[in-house]
């Protein structure tokens, strides 16, 4: 590593802490922010997509204090060298595909075993009714997700774990990332089953640009599902 910075092994309970914070607020914007908002008079989708924004911004800031912490300057040198977003090379492209088609695939398989699981059970999660008619908002929390997640989790923590749990890192990374998302506590016994491969390509390649793609991908494809309807009426 450069000496503009340094980076020191991230032990279990500060790898737990650093996911506990955002993984509470997380649970107080879904909670406590959204209805608040939609009592002010936000409409139901602009409330939800409001606190999630502040959950976003709050990984964007905790990683750059994290940064400047480490003495690293908020540079493109430190995006490249020390938060390894790094050029595509033909093998952090092999990687990137093979584990999108199969992250897209798994999404699928599991999403469908959720489904059927809720039925049996009579549940429906709380924010499937929430419709999604302002696109331009929504791409930036889209872009804001992203973007925050792959800084914080794959960027500067993934590192640190490194150095601490060596090859077994990815699966600290992925098994706390899908507890990040307790707020949707009906979600996380199924994202356990897939959250590990985004951790795992970037580990394997040193590099957070694979796990950026595939996370854009995936989601954008989601997302792109659900306003069809609206851009074809």
């Amino acid at each position: 590593m450069s000496a503009n910075g340094s980076v020191r092994p991230l032990k279990l309970w500060q790898s737990i802490l650093f996911f506990l914070g955002p993984a509470l607020y997380g649970v107080l914007a879904y909670y406590l922010i959204f209805p608040f908002l939609t009592r002010l008079g936000f409409s139901q989708e602009n409330a939800y997509n409001t606190a999630h924004l502040t959950v976003f911004i709050l990984l964007l800031i905790l990683t750059i204090i994290a940064l400047r912490v480490e003495g690293w300057p908020l540079n493109r040198a430190t995006l490249r060298e020390r938060l390894r977003f790094k050029p595509m090379d033909s093998a952090a492209w092999k990687w990137t595909i093979s584990f999108l088609l199969l992250y897209l695939v798994l999404g699928l398989v599991l999403n469908m075993l959720a489904q059927f699981v809720y039925e049996i059970v009579g549940f429906w999660p709380p924010d499937a009714d929430i419709p999604l008619t302002n696109i331009p908002f929504l791409l930036i929390v889209f872009i804001a997700n992203i973007l925050s997640e792959e800084l914080l989790w794959r960027g500067y923590i993934l590192p640190r774990q490194e150095l601490e749990h060596g090859k077994f890192a990815w699966i600290v990374n992925g098994i706390l990332w899908s507890f990040f998302h307790i707020f949707k506590w009906w979600a996380v016994p199924f994202l356990l089953l897939k959250q590990w491969m985004l951790p795992f390509v970037a580990q394997r390649t040193k590099n957070t640009m694979p796990s950026f793609l595939i996370h854009l991908t995936s989601n954008g494809m989601g997302i792109l599902l659900s306003i069809i309807p609206l851009l074809s009426s």
